[in-house]
């Protein structure tokens, strides 16, 4: 893939939780989900997920983003797509977002490029402790006065998607896709759902409130760069 040099990016690197406590079967399935998110992901991110999600070691997983003001929604959609299909069985991600400049990534494999954003998505998600699931850091030079408020953001969305039910990850999933409650109940697995059902399962994943927790990330992160 070509980098522009001097350009920013987003690099997000994540690990299945507990993945070591699955069942060989549903660690099968986990494999397919998450090439199945990856297709998803570059379909809905047209123009920002530019390579395949990059998945190694088995549980573990990458993936860059040209456009980082579009990372936590990329995200936030790979997240949720693993909440969602592997149901019955409960299975989340730790994720960590990397923002900075991109030295290169061979052989169109993500997992094999190296440059600052890399670097910060990787220390990132080793950092991360207790609870928190998810996280995003940015080059030192920027103003932490812009970006401490970015990082706090991305902590209290995290504090509402670690409750979030299959069925609300999935109503997440639809609307992060653009869709509107109709579509989202006309497309529902296993069969259609009303929109008032939509609505409540985004009423209680708190998607008005983190909708508007993205656009804010996604407004100041692309104002930083501009």
């Amino acid at each position: 893939m070509r980098i522009e040099k001097g350009r920013f990016y987003a690099v997000i690197t994540g690990d299945i939780i507990a993945s070591s406590r699955l069942l060989p079967p549903d660690r099968l399935r986990l494999l397919g989900v998450m090439k199945d998110a990856s297709s998803a992901l570059k379909s809905i991110f047209k123009g920002s997920v530019p390579l395949a999600v990059d998945i190694f070691r088995g549980d573990s997983w990458q993936v860059l983003v040209a456009r980082p003001e579009k990372a936590l929604n990329a995200a936030l959609y790979f997240r949720a797509f693993l909440m969602a299909k592997m149901a019955p069985v409960r299975v989340d991600t730790r994720l960590a977002i990397g923002v900075g400049p991109v030295d290169f990534v061979p052989e169109e494999r993500v997992s094999s490029g190296d440059g600052l954003a890399y670097r910060l998505s990787g220390r990132t998600l080793e950092d991360l402790k207790g609870h928190s699931r998810m996280a995003i850091e940015f080059p030192t030079e920027m103003d932490a006065r812009l970006t401490q408020p970015l990082k706090i953001v991305v902590s209290l969305i995290d504090a509402l998607v670690v409750k979030w039910t299959p069925k609300q990850a999935e109503a997440v999933l639809g609307a992060l896709a653009g869709l509107n409650q109709e579509e989202i109940g006309a497309k529902w697995p296993g069969g259609s759902i009303s929109q008032q059902a939509v609505a409540q399962h985004l009423a209680k994943a708190g998607w008005h409130q983190i909708s508007q927790a993205l656009d804010f990330v996604a407004e100041s992160v692309g104002r930083f760069l501009a």
